[in-house]
């Protein structure tokens, strides 16, 4: 019995299965480091070979018992590729739901509704999905999920209604700090990715490991966004102290069309490395209009849009040799606790489903969210929010991003590597190698740290 309707009416996708499923404790600091008050100055779906062991035989659902989660993704603008494959992932993770039989939560057996609303990639638009989410069609559970424009406005909106929160794909930083630098305090919500103080350990390694090393110089790339300003706070004192230069040109907003200005002066002061964090969009433009003047940096260290292979295959030869942080690939550590599937399975199985695309990585992250809740449905006491809220503060579940335990300030920090995109001509594809692993040795190399190429 399940009932699946996948509409596109305006900006709201919605995707309503009778599903199920069911799955613990310890409240003790997740891994990795984080700050604690203060900043620092369908082929099918892979099928699982045994089911979790807290989903046996459950009794049909009660039709008087439904969870309605909302999703908020970003699923057009200029993050849009961050929602590329939620429609899938929400399928697969429910048909092997519906195959379990039901949600189990307390004593009941509860149906499932996910809706997916979109955040228009700003955060006027997130903050206007989360509470029409919340506050008209009443979600009891919301999730979100793409960036700080996504992710923490939705935020902000459960911890003023009441309403459990799950968040990721969003650095922790960015997620748990007030704009003066002071760590925010959550009641509801939850947050899982990787932290900051990892990615600058992750970066500085990657530097270091440079083949032939460089002059010091470091070209900034910020934006005058969440992302931009977090990034540039934590990154610039950390170049600093390894004795290398940053040129700066300053905070420039998200979307502008012409970078020659910040080219022209990396190319005047030597710059050898260049790190930043663009979306998709700037990043194709910034690179193509680099390659265009003649400036080619030893490296570049670009997070954001470097994660999703259609920014790749847009801009072309130019991204050959980009670095960024592996914020996820098949080579993360992991399986799926509500479905089995490590995370190489996961990747076939969408691409085996969707013939001509790749997978991005923020669909694990979906997955991975999708876990989290379903673990903590399982473990609640009944479908009440508080009661749902004090089974996600003792999460520990295993996901195909990594292990989930969320710590006292409510954020679970999460793997990462260092990753380097290679054009593949035999399979005419650009493939993520993950070239270091030195902060995270769990996820495994897969190519060698090579020059920037383009």
């Amino acid at each position: 019995m399940t009932n699946k309707i996948i509409p596109w009416l305006g900006l709201l996708l919605s995707v309503t299965i009778l599903a199920t499923a069911c799955g613990n404790d310890d409240d003790s600091d997740a891994g990795g480091s984080a700050p604690a008050t203060q900043a620092p100055a369908a082929t099918e779906a892979p099928v699982a070979t045994e089911a979790p062991a807290a989903t046996e035989a459950p009794a049909p659902a009660s039709s008087d018992c439904v969870i309605k989660a909302g999703w908020v993704v970003p699923v057009t603008g200029a993050l849009a590729s961050y929602a590329q494959m939620t429609e899938w992932v929400v399928e697969n993770k429910l048909d092997f739901l519906e195959a379990q039989g039901g949600v189990a939560v307390g004593d009941q057996i509860c149906d499932l509704e996910v809706e997916i609303y979109d955040s228009q990639s700003t955060v006027a638009g997130s903050s206007e999905a989360a509470s029409r989410a919340v506050l008209e069609d009443g979600v009891d559970v919301l999730m979100s999920q793409g960036t700080p424009d996504t992710t923490n406005a939705p935020t902000e909106v459960c911890e003023r209604e009441g309403i459990p929160c799950i968040s990721s794909d969003t650095p922790v930083e960015a997620w748990l700090f007030n704009p003066d630098g002071t760590a925010k305090e959550f009641n509801n919500s939850f947050h899982f990715f990787f932290a900051v103080p990892d990615l600058v350990a992750n970066h500085l390694g990657m530097i270091a490991a440079l083949p032939g090393g460089f002059n010091g110089k470091i070209g900034y790339l910020y934006p005058n966004d969440a992302d931009g300003v977090v990034f540039h706070s934590l990154f610039g004192p950390a170049f600093e102290a390894q004795g290398w230069e940053g040129v700066d040109p300053g905070r420039f907003e998200q979307g502008i069309p012409d970078f020659s200005a910040i080219v022209n002066q990396f190319r005047r002061e030597d710059v050898e490395v260049v790190t930043g964090v663009l979306a998709p969009p700037d990043l194709q433009n910034y690179l193509q209009q680099a390659a265009q003047a003649g400036f080619a940096p030893k490296m570049y260290i670009i997070d954001k849009g470097t994660g999703f292979p259609d920014a790749i295959t847009a801009i072309g030869e130019a991204a050959s040799g980009v670095l960024s942080v592996n914020f996820w690939s098949p080579a993360f550590p992991g399986h799926s606790a509500f479905g089995g599937w490590t995370g190489q399975e996961f990747v076939d199985s969408y691409e085996g489903a969707n013939p001509g695309k790749q997978y991005t990585p923020a669909g694990a992250w979906e997955d991975a969210v999708f876990d989290v809740l379903l673990d903590a449905l399982s473990r609640s006491a009944s479908t009440d929010s508080s009661d749902i809220i004090d089974a996600l503060s003792t999460t520990d579940v295993e996901t195909i991003t990594g292990q989930v335990k969320f710590n006292e300030q409510h954020y679970s920090a999460s793997p990462l590597g260092g990753a380097q995109w290679r054009y593949d001509e035999t399979a005419d594809l650009w493939i993520k190698e993950n070239v270091f692993n030195e902060v995270y040795p769990e996820v495994a190399i897969t190519g060698e740290l090579l020059l920037y190429e383009g």
